[in-house]
Parts: C-alpha cells; structure tokens; sequence
C-alpha cells in the first residue's frame, strides 16, 4: 500500500471510466443534457450499490459505503465534466 485510502481512488477512478462510458451509451438516448448527466450518474451509483451488495457474499469482502462513495463521486466527477464540454463521441 502506498498511501492511506489508496483503493478509494482506485475506486473513483474505475467508475469515472463507466461515467465517461455512460455518458457514451446514453448520448444517443437523452437529448436534453440534464436527462443524459442524471441516467448516466444514476446508473454508475447504482451499479456501485450493487456491486457492494454482491460483495457482502464473497468470504474475505465486505460491503463499505465509502467504497460506493468513492465510485458515485469518480462517476459524477467524470459526468460533470463531460456536461461542461459538450462532449459527445
């Protein structure tokens, strides 16, 4: 381990990869940009949410809510920029 917390960012930075790649998916579905900045927030949240819940089932995991923290944060950093940028792959 280098650093304190280091798998937080890891975390965020995994689900700002799936916010970039939300973004993508629902570019083609939402038209009005606030739409398309909620579904795609909203999907990563609730992937994270389930992600840690499978979790909870793996012997040597646990779920932690900081975990999903950090994912929904990576995920809304990423979405939010996006929005700034108008940028549509």
């Amino acid at each position: 381990m280098l650093f304190n917390h280091q798998d937080k960012l890891i975390h965020a930075t995994a689900f700002a990869l799936m916010g970039l790649l939300a973004w993508r998916v629902f570019v083609h579905t939402f038209k009005v940009k606030h739409w398309l900045v909620l579904f795609s927030l909203l999907f990563c949240s609730l992937y994270g949410v389930s992600d840690e819940f499978h979790q909870s089932f793996v012997q040597g995991r646990d779920a932690d809510v900081w975990d999903w923290l950090a994912d929904t944060t990576g995920a809304g950093l990423m979405v939010l920029g996006l929005s700034r940028v108008e940028y549509k792959l």
